[in-house]
């Protein structure tokens, strides 16, 4: 039977109701089809937790990890840096995991798996994480454009207040977008772990201070240190890759201020996730990538022997 005419058999008090269930049907219908453009990724099955990282092993099978070989993934990866290009910037800030886009589960695996990674590098992941306290976020989406849009819109000191304009535009509108965009901000921290500027708890984000305006001899002594990411990751340009892949993709990229574009050559590291094909992708952090972030981590090296240190440890740790 025709709904208008199913409505018009009926009581009038009885139809217009009815017809307001059904507008308000047509409202729903309308607001889901407009989140599925957007914050949704492609539901996943409930996913086991995988076996945490390994302790730092003797040395690790890596193939051609010559020290040559080691010394221009250190430099290739490391090269392109917002903050400090002596050094190469880590997290000197507590890690607190945040996902968003995924069923609950799916979004508690990813967050273990990132405090698994971090922990195991030698960051330090705060236990209790309060709520709002958040500094590392992992969003999943099928709309990458308009979650970087909306997260500038919300907070652009977030963004205008630790880069350039040209670096805010490159995030929000890049040139070939990929599957992956990561944003990340730094300020400067003293020896003892410490911020130079006192940090507001509720707004852990500062700007990154000008070391030429401090009028004093301690920026000399302070290394910039990040404290806060944000990795998108785009569903529609994933290529089929799984949670797992994607969770350690994220923690590589958000762990470091990394070129996640560099040419990285044969060597075998979860950066080479989206460009090849779906039986040569790493099924996770490889040896490479897990000795990386170790020995960054685990580094006291001064800013100008620090990519040399942490090639040296890589190839000890590697057989070669």
């Amino acid at each position: 039977m025709n709904t208008r005419l199913a409505l018009a058999t009926l009581p009038r008090s009885t139809a217009r109701r009815a017809s307001g269930a059904l507008r308000l049907l047509g409202l729903l219908a309308s607001a889901v089809a407009a989140a599925q453009t957007y914050a949704p990724y492609a539901p996943y099955p409930t996913y086991a937790s995988p076996p945490p990282p390994p302790a730092p092993p003797a040395n690790y099978d890596a193939g051609r990890a010559t020290p040559d070989a080691v010394s221009a993934f250190v430099g290739s990866i490391t090269q392109s840096t917002r903050f400090d290009s002596h050094s190469v910037t880590r997290w000197r800030a507590p890690l607190c995991f945040e996902v968003q886009g995924l069923p609950e589960a799916e979004a508690r695996y990813v967050a273990g798996r990132l405090s698994q990674i971090a922990s195991w590098a030698g960051a330090q992941v705060d236990p209790a994480c309060a709520k709002g306290a958040h500094n590392f976020y992992v969003m999943f989406t099928m709309n990458a454009d308009q979650a970087a849009k909306d997260w500038y819109g919300r907070d652009r000191d977030l963004f205008d207040s630790n880069a350039t304009q040209s670096q805010v535009r490159a995030f929000l509108y890049p040139r070939s977008p990929g599957a992956v965009r990561v944003w990340h901000s730094a300020t400067l921290f003293r020896s003892d772990g410490s911020t130079l500027i006192p940090v507001d708890p509720g707004d852990p984000v500062e700007p990154m201070p000008d070391r030429s305006q401090t009028g004093s001899r301690l920026p000399l002594q302070a290394t910039a240190g990040l404290n806060f990411a944000l990795v998108i990751i785009d569903g529609s340009k994933a290529n089929g890759a799984g949670l797992g892949q994607l969770a350690d993709y994220s923690a590589m990229a958000g762990l470091a201020d990394l070129d996640l574009d560099a040419d990285v050559g044969n060597v075998p590291t979860i950066l080479r996730l989206f460009n090849e094909h779906s039986y040569a992708r790493p099924l996770g952090l490889t040896a490479w990538d897990q000795t990386f972030l170790h020995a960054l981590y685990h580094s006291n090296e001064s800013p100008r022997n620090l990519r040399a240190a942490i090639a040296g440890s890589m190839t000890r740790n590697m057989a070669l």
